[in-house]
């Protein structure tokens, strides 16, 4: 590392510019890489088909009838589509539609998601019944003792709701067409945003969700349509890790790996995919250092340009910050950064108090400030316009921000898939996110797991990027360490249930901390072997667990021998 001594802080602005620029062939390869990726993502993300039309009881008895077209038919299963408000139906079958049996409970768990209920019988006609208020069902249907779906005829108008997308009824219940994990959160309140309805996620501030529900204005509230933002965020993201990279460590060759990094790696492709927040959260997170860097290292930059960087740094603080609150740390890592430069530059390298510097600090407090404020307060506006409205003024809004703060301060719960958060880096417990198998026997799951390689290595990446801040005094190294040690610090002494995914936000400048190793050793061995082996075999361990991560359908005995620990579950 002697060969870098003058990259120390005193002058890590002064570096040449040349080698930082995003080339020609850099745009190129960023295309490439990024055009591989959103391929591979956008396989299965889900269906472009979902029910549209719902059935909604007004009150508690409620009811819809419908008869089989052929007449009194040995009936086998009932598939149904369940809508944003779940609840249980009376389900009463008859031979003449006068007469009907003792009826048998229907028990719906699940928002925009298919379900199956076993019924074995000859009858003709059947009537659902709701058992409370404000249950919605979407599309209803019937299958025979031999599997084949039997047309049914609406007797009244609102059984005409729940028949009138028969083509929408798939072949097979998957995660493709049903939503799984958190989506019965986050989509569900994407919905309901764009519905006006009373909101029923309000436990993180509402960006994310509005995000999502953008597709849904026009495709419909379909699995494909909440995924598609948050894939699209997993997909921008290989591009801003690679200008980050290259920015960083100056050539080429460490943005190719610090892309590949990014694109091999299961939480960024698992948690990208599914219709949640995490996505904007990540990559808002990401520019939002980008643009700080960016600022730090142009210090020879005309102020209007570096003000720019500051003023998209906050921007995009503010919105991670309106997205989750896990924002918050993120941004004060982001605080400690600037200050940490700005005091070394004023206090240690004697460096004369400018004019432009004084208008720097009082920007910041615009950008970092007003700029974000504005931003979260922006974000609740369709929580003051929808019918019946908790929050109706600041005083309103301030007690919603407490009731917030409360739900997750006093959160009491267990569950099977939580961890610590000492044991994320070496992905130690897995969150399995859905359960299925295909007609032809063929199992699907899709679990949350990091690529283990990229992981396990990570850890004395990290131990080497805080010495190698320590010793060097490398500014680029504090920038590394400072964010992870600041999202990862939020998490010390909470008692509630964390998982595996909290991790997300901290993994981009873990995979940082890799290229700057991997350039380490390179430096010494001038040879670039590690790049090559490091890329191909993370590669390859993506592809191994790719039906892990996609929900590809696989064997019983192929998800065992991916079982390198036994606390991954699937």
């Amino acid at each position: 590392m002697e060969e870098d001594e003058e990259e120390i802080i005193a002058n890590s602005a002064n570096e040449s510019k040349k080698t930082r620029k995003i080339t020609k062939k850099d745009v190129i390869l960023i295309l490439i890489i990024t055009l591989i990726y959103a391929i591979v993502s956008f396989i299965n993300l889900g269906t472009f088909t979902n029910p549209q039309t719902f059935w909604k009881t007004e009150s508690e008895g409620d009811s819809v009838v419908f008869k089989i077209e052929q007449g009194k038919t040995n009936v086998s299963n009932i598939r149904f589509y369940s809508g944003v408000d779940f609840g249980n139906y009376n389900l009463y079958v008859s031979y003449d539609g006068i007469n009907y049996a003792k009826p048998l409970e229907i028990k719906t768990n699940k928002v925009f998601a298919w379900q199956d209920f076993g019924l074995t019988g000859d009858f003709e006609y059947i009537k659902l019944e709701g058992k409370k208020e404000g249950i919605y069902l979407g599309e209803f249907a019937l299958y025979d003792n031999l599997g084949n779906k039997l047309k049914l005829k609406p007797i009244d108008e609102n059984s005409k709701l729940i028949l009138d997308e028969q083509d929408t009824v798939p072949e097979e219940i998957s995660y493709l067409n049903s939503t799984y994990f958190d989506e019965i959160y986050f989509a569900r309140t994407a919905y309901e945003h764009q519905h006006n309805l009373p909101i029923y996620e309000w436990t993180h501030p509402p960006l994310g969700k509005l995000l999502m529900a953008i597709p849904m204005l026009f495709m419909g509230m379909t699995t494909f349509a909440y995924r598609l933002m948050g894939n699209i965020a997993g997909i921008l993201m290989i591009p801003t890790i690679y200008v980050f990279a290259k920015m960083m460590f100056k050539e080429t060759k460490y943005g190719v790996l610090a892309a590949l990094i990014m694109a091999a790696d299961g939480m960024h492709f698992v948690q990208s995919r599914l219709g949640t927040a995490d996505g904007f959260l990540v990559l808002f997170i990401m520019l939002e250092y980008l643009f700080m860097y960016k600022y730090i290292v142009s210090e020879d930059e005309p102020l209007r340009k570096r003000l720019w960087s500051l003023f998209w740094s906050g921007l995009f603080m503010g919105l991670a910050i309106a997205t989750k609150w896990s924002g918050v740390f993120a941004g004060i890592g982001l605080a400690l950064v600037f200050f940490f430069y700005t005091g070394i530059k004023i206090f240690v390298h004697k460096k004369k108090w400018k004019k432009e510097d004084t208008i720097i600090i009082m920007s910041c407090f615009g950008f970092f400030v007003v700029v974000p404020i504005v931003i979260y307060l922006l974000s609740y506006i369709p929580f003051y316009i929808v019918e019946n409205a908790y929050i109706k003024d600041f005083k309103t809004f301030i007690e919603w921000q407490q009731y917030m703060y409360k739900y997750h301060h006093d959160l009491v719960a267990t569950h099977p898939y939580s961890s610590m958060w000492y044991t994320w880096p070496i992905t130690k417990q897995s969150v399995l996110y859905w359960v299925g198998t295909t007609n032809e026997g063929a199992i699907t799951r899709i679990a949350l797991l990091g690529n283990p390689v990229i992981w396990w290595f990570s850890i004395p990446c990290m131990i080497y990027t805080l010495f190698a801040a320590i010793i060097t005094r490398k500014f680029k190294y504090w920038f590394l360490i400072i964010p992870i040690i600041s999202m990862m610090a939020s998490y010390v002494g909470i008692d509630r249930i964390m998982f595996l995914y909290h991790y997300f936000p901290v993994l981009p400048f873990v995979m940082l901390t890799i290229v700057a190793f991997i350039k380490w050793i390179g430096d010494i061995t001038k040879h670039d072997f590690l790049i090559y082996i490091f890329v191909a075999v993370i590669i390859i361990v993506f592809i191994q667990f790719y039906p892990i991560y996609s929900g590809f359908p696989t064997s019983a005995k192929y998800l065992k021998e991916l079982q390198w620990l036994k606390t991954w579950i699937w």
